[in-house]
């Protein structure tokens, strides 16, 4: 697309130009000098330019009336120079849209909160599995007598202590899922964001100030493995409930 404004430059002001001028005049285009000398080196080999050598240097300049394309193909150039600079219009507005919406993300629940979350629930079922390891175990290897005398109270605790740990398994599957959701989000809109400009990705989180779960040390695939056991072992034990009650009515 700047090749093309390039082009139009040139032959609107139909005087020379060397790399550096033109990079200066279309500045605010984000046309640099590099990107402008292969941008007229590439016209000239398209023959759309004409060049002169003067010194070390080659002034660029647009087609004169013995050399140029004839006036329908102009026409027909003019036509595409302007529809890809609606493109390019179009491309900039789509941009600053997805910058908007990035801001808004932002603005809601960061990735760092969600992250923080995550990590404390997954510390708090660790706490509560390790205590619930070992009451499972002296339940299993105590006789129904000492139970009965106890009043089933070990019974109950392990109760409990299997209900508290189902219900922080589904807060983390719900935390987790919701930061991946949110991650994914992110990054589409970071890459649109990036492919359709000249910034690069690290200089946009930077400017936005957002630090990247990778630059905090935390490993994506880790929370995905543990997401993914603790979904397959609450599917499991919905699948053994409602096989006990199949198998209970069936009795009936």
């Amino acid at each position: 697309m700047s090749k093309d404004l390039v082009l139009l430059y040139c032959t609107q002001q139909n005087r020379p130009f060397n790399a550096t001028n033109l990079a200066d005049a279309l500045q605010k285009e984000g046309v640099k000098k590099a990107t402008a000398q292969r941008y007229l080196d590439n016209l000239v080999e398209e023959k759309k330019l004409s060049f002169k050598e003067s010194g070390k240097s080659k002034l660029y300049y647009a087609l004169q009336p013995e050399d140029v394309l004839g006036k329908e193909e102009v026409h027909a150039l003019e036509l595409e120079v302007k529809t890809k600079t609606e493109q390019v219009m179009a491309k900039k507005q789509e941009i600053q849209r997805k910058m908007r919406e990035l801001q808004a993300h932002k603005n809601q629940i960061s990735v760092k909160e969600i992250r923080e979350e995550t990590t404390k629930k997954t510390k708090e079922n660790g706490e509560i599995m390790n205590k619930v390891k070992p009451l499972k175990e002296k339940l299993m290897a105590q006789q129904q007598k000492k139970d009965e005398e106890r009043g089933g109270g070990e019974k109950d605790a392990l109760k409990e202590a299997m209900k508290a740990q189902k219900e922080t398994e589904k807060k983390f599957v719900t935390h987790c899922e919701t930061w991946l959701k949110r991650k994914r989000a992110f990054r589409d809109i970071a890459a649109t964001i990036v492919e359709g400009s000249s910034v690069k990705e690290k200089d946009l989180m930077k400017q936005l100030e957002i630090e990247t779960d990778e630059a905090n040390g935390v490993e994506e695939k880790e929370f995905r493995a543990l997401l993914d056991g603790l979904k397959k072992k609450m599917r499991a034990d919905e699948m053994n409930k409602m096989m006990n009650k199949k198998r209970k009515l069936t009795a009936a």
